[in-house]
């Protein structure tokens, strides 16, 4: 059975859930960098809009009791190369020696305008 994930602070417009959990496995929705209203945080910072992408991402998983050394996989669409490398030293504050398997995806472009990187996030109960 799947259960929808649906923390505190999550739009109540949205037409998905922050997260679904079956089997230990929780996949977080793909998140950008905005805030409670929709605005991008951190405009024209790749690094810092992953920054606060992954602390939102936490702030999930903490709801369901797990925390990021349960996160198995991530994966990064973003419209840029310029800044990316920034990137992996924000992985490596975030997730400290526990890093979990990534892959990056470049796209022409992202739903939400001036988000610059959206990040999926897998994990498991048990991580």
């Amino acid at each position: 059975m799947i259960e929808r994930i649906w923390p505190e602070g999550w739009p109540s417009h949205f037409t998905f859930p922050a997260a679904c959990e079956v089997d230990g496995w929780v996949v977080l929705s793909g998140m950008t960098a905005s805030n409670e209203v929709g605005e991008i945080q951190c405009p024209g910072d790749i690094a810092g809009q992953a920054r606060y992408i992954l602390q939102k991402a936490e702030r999930t998983l903490d709801s369901v009791g797990l925390s990021m050394s349960d996160v198995v996989f991530t994966r990064d669409f973003i419209t840029t190369t310029e800044g990316y490398g920034a990137t992996g030293a924000v992985r490596r504050e975030v997730f400290g020696d526990h890093l979990p398997a990534a892959t990056g995806v470049i796209v022409a472009g992202l739903l939400r305008s001036g988000a610059l990187i959206e990040i999926e996030v897998v994990a498991h109960r048990g991580g």
